[in-house]
C-alpha cells in the first residue's frame, strides 16, 4: 500500500507526504463500525458479545453521549454498552497509535 501512496504522491506532484491524525467522520464509518460489530459479537445462545472481552467495568458519561450510543446502536442493531466498547477501543488504539508519534502511524489511504 505504500508503494501505492508514493505513487499516487508522485504523480500528483507531491513534494512531501505525512500521516494525517484524524479521519473525517462520515456514512462510510457507520458502514465500517457495521462490519466490525458483525466480526466481532458472536452469540452463544445469548446476547451476542466479544468473545475477547474479559472486564465488565462501570464508566460515567455525559447522558447526551448515552443518549447518542443508543441512537446509533439502534441504527446498528446492537446494544448501546457494546457500541460504547468498540468505540471506546478503537479510540484507546488511536490513543495509543499519536502516543508512539506520527512516524509509526500509517498513512490514511492504508489505514482501516
Amino acid at each position: 500500500m505504500a508503494k501505492k501512496v508514493d505513487r499516487i504522491g508522485k504523480i500528483l506532484g507531491a513534494t512531501r507526504q505525512f500521516a494525517v491524525k484524524t479521519r473525517a467522520a462520515g456514512p462510510l464509518d457507520l458502514v465500517q463500525l457495521r462490519e466490525e460489530i458483525n466480526e466481532r459479537l458472536e452469540s452463544r445462545g445469548g446476547r451476542p458479545s466479544d468473545p475477547e472481552w474479559d472486564l465488565r467495568r462501570v464508566i460515567p458519561l455525559k447522558g447526551s453521549s448515552w443518549n447518542f450510543l443508543r441512537e446509533k446502536s439502534g441504527e446498528l442493531q446492537v446494544s448501546p454498552g457494546h457500541l460504547a466498547a468498540i468505540i471506546l477501543e478503537r479510540g484507546i488504539e488511536s490513543f495509543k497509535g499519536r502516543r508512539h508519534g506520527a512516524k509509526s502511524r500509517k498513512p490514511l489511504a492504508a489505514d482501516e
